[in-house]
Formats: C-alpha cells, sequence, structure tokens
C-alpha cells in the first residue's frame, strides 16, 4: 500500500499550460509504476497552485494498476472533499479495479457514489461489474446487473454479450445464452470466435453434442467465424470424453487442412482418448507425430501410452518412448505396468534403469 499524505496549499493558481506540463510528466512516471514520484510532484504542483481533475485521474489510475485501491479511493474522496467532480474515467477507474479484485461490494460503493454526483454508469461500468460478478461465480447477478444495464438505456457491446453468455452458461441456461446471438442480430453486434466458443462449451459441459456440433458448423457457414485451436479443442475434447474417436479424428484432421495447428493439449486429449478406447496404436503413432512435429507431449500422455504399451507386451516400443523422454528431458514418471509384464521380459527394467542413470 502506497501511504497518502495531503499537504495541499493552494497559495496561487497555476497556469493552464502549467498544469499540462505537470500532467504529461506524471503521465509518463505512472504507466512506469512510478507512482510515488508521482504522487511527489503533485505535491509540488499543489504548492504552485491547484491541480485539475485529470491530475488526480493520472495517480488513481496508476494506484489502481498497482492494485493499491484503498490509497486511489482515498485520493477519490479527496478529490470530493475539494470540490472536484470526478469524470466517468475516474469511477470506472475504480470499479475496474475493485472487481479484478473480486471486491465486489466496494464496487458498488463507487457506483453509489457515481450515482450520487450525478455521473451516469457507462458500458464500461457495466462490463467491469459484469466481468466481475462472472468471476465471481455470481451468475445469476451477472444476469440481472445485464438486464438493468439495457432497462437503463445502456447499449451493451460485444464483451458485455460475452460475459453475460458465460454467465447463462455457467448456469446450464444455455437456450437462454442461445437466444442472445439473436439480441445481438438486432443490434447489428456480430457474435465472434470467443461467443461461439462459450456457447459451444456449454453444449457439450450439458452433454449436448448434437447442439454444439451443429453450432461449430453453424458459426463458420452463417456467421463466417473461424474456428480457434480453442474451439476445436473443446468439441475433441467432448467427442474423446464419449469415445467417438472418428468424429474427434475428422475435426482433427480438418485443423490441419484450415492451418489451425494442433496444440499439446489436442494431442493430449486424443491420446487419452483412444487409450480409453484401447486403441494403442493410434495413441502411440500420435504421440511420436506430436514430437516429430516439434510439440514436448504432457508426461501423462507418455504414462499413458507406456503403460497401454506394457499390458500388450510391447516392451520395447514402451522402452523407446522413456529413452524418448529422456532424451527431450522429460522426467519419467513411474510405470508400475512393468510389474504386471511377463517375467521373461525382465531385461526391459534393466534397459529402463540404465537410461535413467544416465
Amino acid at each position: 500500500m502506497v501511504v497518502l499524505t495531503m499537504p495541499w496549499a493552494y497559495s496561487k493558481r497555476l497556469t493552464g499550460q502549467s498544469v499540462v506540463l505537470y500532467n504529461t510528466v506524471m503521465k509518463g512516471l505512472c504507466p512506469k509504476g512510478l507512482v510515488l514520484e508521482a504522487l511527489d510532484l503533485m505535491t509540488k504542483m499543489s504548492k504552485d497552485g491547484s491541480p485539475d481533475i485529470w491530475t488526480y485521474n493520472i495517480i488513481i489510475d496508476g494506484l489502481c494498476k498497482l492494485g493499491c485501491l484503498s490509497d486511489a479511493n482515498i485520493l477519490l474522496n479527496d478529490a470530493l472533499a475539494r470540490g472536484y467532480l470526478p469524470d466517468i474515467f475516474t469511477f470506472n477507474t475504480l470499479v475496474d479495479g475493485f472487481c479484478k479484485q473480486l471486491k465486489l461490494d466496494s464496487a458498488l460503493e463507487v457506483v453509489d457514489s457515481m450515482l450520487s454526483q450525478g455521473v451516469t454508469p457507462d458500458m464500461i461500468t457495466y462490463n467491469s461489474l459484469l466481468d466481475g460478478l462472472c468471476k465471481a461465480g455470481k451468475y445469476n447477478d451477472a444476469v440481472e446487473t445485464f438486464k438493468d444495464m439495457v432497462e437503463k438505456g445502456c447499449v451493451p457491446n460485444i464483451i458485455t454479450y460475452n460475459v453475460v453468455i458465460e454467465s447463462l452458461c455457467k448456469s446450464k441456461k444455455v437456450n437462454e445464452a442461445l437466444n442472445l446471438l439473436h439480441e445481438m442480430a438486432r443490434r447489428s453486434i456480430s457474435p465472434d470466435v470467443v461467443s461461439f466458443g462459450t456457447l459451444i462449451k456449454g453444449f457439450c459441459d450439458n452433454g449436448d453434442l448434437d447442439g454444439a456440433n451443429e453450432l461449430f458448423i453453424k458459426a463458420e457457414k452463417q456467421y463466417k467465424v473461424s474456428h480457434t485451436a480453442s474451439n476445436y479443442n473443446i468439441m475433441v475434447n467432448a467427442l474423446m470424453q464419449k469415445l467417438n474417436t472418428q468424429q474427434a479424428t475428422d475435426l482433427f484432421q480438418e485443423m490441419g487442412e484450415r492451418g489451425c495447428a494442433p496444440d499439446i493439449y489436442t494431442y493430449h486429449v486424443l491420446i487419452t482418448g483412444f487409450c480409453k478406447a484401447g486403441d494403442v496404436h493410434s495413441g502411440h503413432s500420435l504421440l511420436l507425430e506430436e514430437v516429430d512435429k516439434g510439440l514436448t507431449p504432457a508426461l501423462s500422455s507418455f504414462g499413458q501410452v507406456i503403460d497401454w504399451l506394457l499390458t500388450k507386451d510391447r516392451i520395447h516400443d514402451a522402452v523407446d518412448l522413456i529413452r524418448l523422454k529422456v532424451s527431450r528431458g522429460i522426467v519419467p514418471g513411474v510405470v508400475n505396468t512393468f510389474f504386471y509384464v511377463s517375467k521373461r521380459e525382465v531385461v526391459a527394467p534393466k534397459i529402463v534403469l540404465k537410461d535413467l542413470l544416465k
């Protein structure tokens, strides 16, 4: 916490040019984290005359970015006590800061202060509140805040809708979330890749893979949204959990065709699914492909494939994977399956031990 002292002594007024000069210097200091230096400058400024509301805004913004919200609030109250009317930027900076720290009661107190000063909350104010409520898991409150926002004539933007869609999906109200697409269309707001990713995940979490797949296709065909690896991963993961290996593989191949490179998570989900389905060959092939593409597989991906190879008595393939792990600097886990492998393959543990000792 930055300890604030306010030795304001208004002996004379600064010229407009001097105020701008002071503010410019402070605006350069605060983004670099030099808020104490900016405060010292503000103190000096007070001896020469009076700071303006932008002076306060600059320091409050700097304090909020440092997480010193109590100090920022003290500065806001000082501005109010001295007759300065904070603008929407001042209040939004504090609301956003409190919401990021999930201090929602404090954020709402700032909103009350806004209203008492005749400042109307805008889209940025509401977006900060909605984001904070959603991150705090207060999804129903987020939806109610959204309704209040619309009723008061504050027009939402794509960020607003994406937060509300997430809140509705987390509350298992996926159909209500889907209806927001129509409302967005009426406002000429195009849903983006985040909107569809959230909706697709919502349908998957509800076990409605057909609905999720329909949305996945609709996003590209109707809304011209190009899916990212994240959206593909949501679908691939949901399909592999149901052991729908064929459709998941088709999506995996589609990723490559669309120039959307699969990542470590994509491979991990596929490898895990194939191992659960008993298709060790496909899991093993994908693991080797992942390594060939320069990716470092998850430790658990190695472990699952090695365990399954050992249960199939493919000892040498398993040992080769362990060697590969060691060569890539990946610390091997304990492979319990060795204890259940045919005793005539006693040479395998010796090879592994030799590699580990290296």
